[in-house]
């Protein structure tokens, strides 16, 4: 397939796809979310904005069969992750970096070049759904992957992970790890996370030991 044919592809597929699957959900729910027709618009608009931006980057690379498939599991089963990668994505990586073809193409997903040398897209990445800042990095292709897997289901499980992370560290630090600070027997009160985590400090260890952190550090290679 030629790199036309990748751009036109996507931007038909995606709407016909999405507007079909959403509609699709709404009926088996019976309208109980979404009404049908309401799920046809939001379907449509949707599908023809997200077609058109990993259309023009060539995200999909759709003469593959992973490339298809990967198309169409984004666009249904994890179409939560999609859309709010889609916007809080591209909302908030606009800051920090530009649309990439060069880090887009073929790989599945809708990724920022940072601007700068340094710091956020440069030191650390972030992947939202299928909108990604600073490129592949290390892992960052894992959570892409965890989004495919879980769907609907992958937000609040990471949004349960960070309850639980953080519940733990807050107890762990007015508790047992201040009476240790004072003793002299540690340098924080708080759990620090290995030096190969990104984010450092109290909530270094919030997001480092969340499962899907955990996951993507033990793959990552």
């Amino acid at each position: 397939m030629t790199d036309t044919g990748k751009v036109a592809g996507t931007i038909a597929v995606s709407p016909i796809v999405t507007a079909m699957g959403l509609t699709l959900f709404a009926l088996i729910t019976q309208g109980n979310i979404l009404s049908a027709g309401t799920a046809l618009v939001i379907g449509l608009v949707f599908g023809i904005l997200y077609g058109l931006m990993a259309g023009f980057l060539r995200s999909y690379d759709l003469s593959t069969h992973t490339g298809v498939l990967t198309l169409i599991i984004d666009l249904t089963w994890s179409l939560p992750n999609t859309i709010a990668g889609f916007i809080l994505g591209n909302l908030i990586y606009i800051f920090f970096g530009n649309p990439s073809r060069e880090f887009s193409e073929n790989e599945g997903w809708i990724a920022y070049k940072a601007r700068g040398t340094s710091g956020f897209g440069v030191n650390v990445l972030q992947t939202i759904g299928t909108v990604n800042l600073g490129g592949k990095g290390n892992h960052e292709k894992v959570h892409l992957l965890q989004a495919r897997i879980f769907g609907p289901f992958y937000i609040p499980f990471v949004i349960a992970n960070y309850i639980v992370t953080g519940t733990i560290q807050v107890v762990f630090t007015i508790t047992l790890g201040w009476i240790l600070k004072l003793a002299g027997m540690r340098d924080t009160a708080y759990l620090r996370p290995p030096e190969g985590s990104a984010v450092k400090g109290f909530f270094g260890w919030i997001y480092y030991a969340t499962i899907i952190e955990l996951w993507a550090y033990g793959t990552e290679h």
